[in-house]
């Protein structure tokens, strides 16, 4: 798990939705953008996350990411919302230049 706590660990320009998604998806590309998985058993291995950006057909510069989350094998019964069913990935810390 990366410790995270809200009134410490946001920067103060994170204050909607999409800067929030954009934030934590950010810190976690920074920290396991070279660790990968296999989706199926014939698959080959793909990073947990990745992340893209440019100009799209729109001319606007968007960023794209693509994350998978493990989730506790009992999630789809369990009272939890599935947030709170995400195993963490390890005990790194939040990098440094995401932090307020």
């Amino acid at each position: 798990m990366s410790a995270f706590n809200a009134a410490t660990h946001l920067p103060p320009s994170v204050n909607s939705l999409e800067r929030l998604a954009a934030w934590a998806n950010g810190a976690l590309y920074k920290l396991y953008k070279n660790e990968k998985y296999q989706e199926s058993d014939a698959s080959p291995l793909v990073p947990i996350i990745t992340a893209q950006d440019g100009l799209a057909a729109d001319k606007k510069e968007h960023v794209i990411f693509r994350l998978s989350l493990v989730l506790d094998d009992d999630w789809r019964t369990s009272t939890n919302p599935f947030w709170a069913e995400a195993q963490d990935f390890t005990t790194a810390p939040i990098p440094d230049e995401f932090l307020p």
